[in-house]
């Protein structure tokens, strides 16, 4: 009998290797998909992170643009201005603006408490690294932050918990001093002198920057454009290159870096770094370190608040219609009933600001004075020198007696720029500053106004109506064209402001110290002004382009133009005739801000209607000039403001009737330091500072906190 053996059963053991192996891949495989739809699930969460912060970014970005809209057109706010229930408050961009995942009913923007405008100024130190590409470093402004919170919150389409990001950040608005720089133009900047020029301050312009030089220029300061850059003309028209088809000057053009070394944009005698090179942000950046910067670095138009961009006159229309709009700050106020009229423009208007204002009627020949615009008449009769009567009669006596405030001298001089004789108003400054600082009485020419304190209405009291500033309208109540055209014809001339001649000055009293003199129409200036005349060069500690002499008050020249006449102009020997052009100049200081306007390079006029064929003159030749300086220099402490074409005097530039002076022209260290005259227009700019990720109960604290909050509130916390 044959036993069987025992045996293992194989195919079993296989099937249970099977089981056991396909469980462990079931279970591996489930670990993989659990796996993965757990990566998914955060994928997905993260992603909905990110869409949440890039939303909140957004509302915070939508709310900037809001705010910094408010601030370009009015001038203050009320702390509360941005509360919930105030119409300034701050609002949601539209819905359709974001993704399906949005949940905008919980998702907001809120501005924080308005600081009132800054009584104080503040450094921006050129040496903290995150101001290095700051435009305004180096200068002092006033700023104040106002911060902004935003949240979203997005809904996780797998039904998870929706995800809500919190960012502040804030908003600094700062108001830069018109006189902060020593170059300021609101139109295209032209640089291109003969001789070395230096400019110690800092430059800016809202047009290009043009730039060349027969001996070189040097920038020492930070020098920012709101375009371009450019090396060489301003136009392709040949005689509106310089003096007329003058070939490009190929001096060095330098800039300063970082390290204070001057770095030229030359790299041989046809090639000059400019911005027409493909990487200039970032060469610019590397080369100069924010000491040029254009607007591909983000720099933006500066102007005083509400005052719209200046726009050249558009050349594909059939007439001039530049947008001339900074004229507006010499220009006399109008009534609220007149369609132009703008709150916020006119409270900026010299005009406006005035303590001491003066209306020329050219046809009448009169002029009277008020405490201010619409004030009280103040009785200057007693301070007009009388002159005759016939308008025919051509006044051109070079004598004034010292001891009148004003005198209208018919037909006066020959203004070769201009080619018109004009009536010139003589105003004595050294006169006012008596009549301010030191009124008498008990003489019958030594007081404004009555002698009467009793009449209120008459009695000028300069201890508490003077504030500094001084505005001359020109008008006429003719009707006759021929009459109306003397108003371009006209002018007011300065003298008696040599500051060490017995009776003449520049007044200033007060807590706001020095003089800002501003008129709509043309403007000379005579002689040393707010200067006593005694000349130290540029190598000099003593620099009279840059040092004050001791004692000296701030002062601001504002004008449709302003020419430079020295104190050895006659106008009895000006004339009509070609013979009397150039006549000798002598050397002369002036310490003052200069606010003129000029006529664009080949600008079209009304007598010009294709463009009259002539440069503006460029920055060096701004200030006006009719003399022969050759061997004379001319200094000036102070700052050249560019911020409109003129209108009253619309003469082209020409080079025909004077030889320039020595140019010795520098920044006012008093306006370095921070000392301006009276009622300096602001010039306001933005930047975002402080952006900072909050928690949810950082910034529920920080709303909490807010004033108007129903929770209570004070001010913000710090975050």
């Amino acid at each position: 009998m044959n036993k069987r053996k025992p045996t293992t059963d194989k195919r079993g053991n296989a099937m249970l290797a099977v089981l056991v192996i396909a469980s462990a891949g079931g279970i591996v495989m489930s670990a993989i998909l659990s796996h993965s739809l757990t990566e998914r699930k955060i994928n997905s969460r993260h992603e909905l992170r990110l869409i949440a912060k890039n939303a909140s970014e957004a509302v915070s970005e939508y709310g900037f643009a809001q705010l910094r809209d408010r601030f370009e057109k009015q001038t203050n706010f009320a702390a509360d201005a941005l509360s919930p229930s105030s119409p300034d408050a701050l609002a949601m961009p539209a819905s359709t603006l974001f993704g399906p995942q949005l949940d905008y009913a919980k998702s907001e923007i809120i501005g924080g408490v308005i600081p009132g405008a800054a009584s104080t100024l503040a450094y921006i130190n050129p040496a903290h690294p995150a101001n290095e590409f700051d435009p305004l470093r180096g200068q002092k402004v006033y700023s104040r932050n106002i911060a902004l919170y935003a949240k979203a919150t997005v809904n996780d389409p797998r039904g998870g918990p929706d995800i809500t990001s919190y960012t502040t950040q804030q908003l600094s608005v700062r108001d830069a001093p018109l006189f902060a720089h020593a170059i300021f133009y609101n139109l295209d900047l032209e640089v291109s002198p003969g001789p070395k020029m230096e400019i110690h301050g800092p430059v800016h312009t809202n047009g290009d920057l043009y730039v060349q030089g027969i001996s070189g220029v040097d920038f020492y300061y930070p020098v920012s454009t709101a375009k371009d850059m450019l090396y060489g003309w301003a136009t392709s028209v040949s005689a509106a290159q310089g003096s007329g088809g003058e070939s490009l000057q190929r001096g060095h053009v330098k800039f300063k870096n970082r390290n204070g070394n001057l770095v030229t944009i030359k790299v041989n005698d046809t090639t000059f770094r400019d911005s027409t090179m493909t990487d200039w942000r970032t060469y610019a950046s590397n080369t100069w370190h924010g000491n040029l910067l254009t607007w591909e670095h983000g720099i933006e138009n500066y102007k005083p608040v509400a005052f719209p961009d200046y726009e050249p006159d558009d050349l594909a229309t059939s007439t001039y219609d530049p947008v001339n709009s900074g004229h507006a700050l010499i220009e006399p106020p109008l009534p609220s009933s007149d369609p132009d009229y703008n709150a916020e423009v006119e409270a900026q208007k010299m005009s406006n600001k005035a303590g001491l204002y003066f209306k020329w009627d050219v046809h009448t020949r009169t002029v009277t004075a008020y405490d201010g615009p619409g004030g009280n008449e103040i009785d200057i009769a007693h301070l007009i020198e009388a002159d005759p009567s016939d308008i025919t009669v051509r006044d051109d006596s070079d004598s004034v007696d010292s001891d009148y405030l004003i005198k209208i001298k018919t037909n006066a001089m020959y203004d070769h720029r201009r080619n018109q004789y004009i009536d010139i108003l003589e105003f004595n400054v050294g006169k006012l500053d008596q009549l301010i600082e030191i009124p008498d009485y008990t003489t019958s020419r030594g007081y404004l106004g009555t002698d009467d304190a009793t009449d209120f209405a008459a009695f000028y009291d300069p201890a508490t109506e003077w504030n500094g500033i001084v505005y001359f309208e020109t008008t006429t109540t003719s009707t006759d064209a021929t009459e109306i055209a003397r108003l371009h014809y006209s002018g007011i001339r300065l003298w008696g402001g040599e500051t060490d001649e017995t009776g003449q000055g520049v007044p200033s009293r007060g807590a706001d110290p020095g003089m800002t003199f501003a008129t709509n129409n043309a403007l000379y200036v005579k002689g040393h002004f707010n200067a006593d005349g005694h000349l130290d060069s540029t190598s000099s500690a003593n620099n009279s382009a840059i040092v004050p002499e001791v004692g000296e008050v701030p002062v601001a020249l504002f004008a449709d133009s302003i020419s430079i006449l020295s104190g050895s102009w006659s106008d009895a020997a000006s004339s009509s005739s070609s013979s009397t052009k150039k006549p000798g100049a002598s050397s002369t200081e002036v310490a003052a801000a200069i606010v003129s306007g000029l006529i664009p390079t080949d600008a079209r006029t009304p007598g010009n209607p294709t463009g009259n064929g002539r440069s503006s003159g460029g920055v060096h030749n701004f200030p006006r000039f009719l003399e022969s300086w050759s061997g004379d220099d001319l200094y000036i402490r102070g700052s050249l403001v560019c911020l409109y074409e003129s209108e009253t005097d619309n003469s082209p530039w020409r080079i025909d009737y004077y030889s320039p002076p020595g140019r010795k022209w520098g920044f006012s260290k008093l306006f370095l330091e921070g000392t301006y005259p009276p009622g300096t227009p602001l010039l306001r700019t933005y930047r975002r500072v402080e952006f900072t990720d909050l928690s949810e109960a950082e910034y529920n604290a920080a709303i909490t906190a807010l004033p108007w909050s129903s929770l209570g509130g004070t001010t913000p916390p710090s975050i």
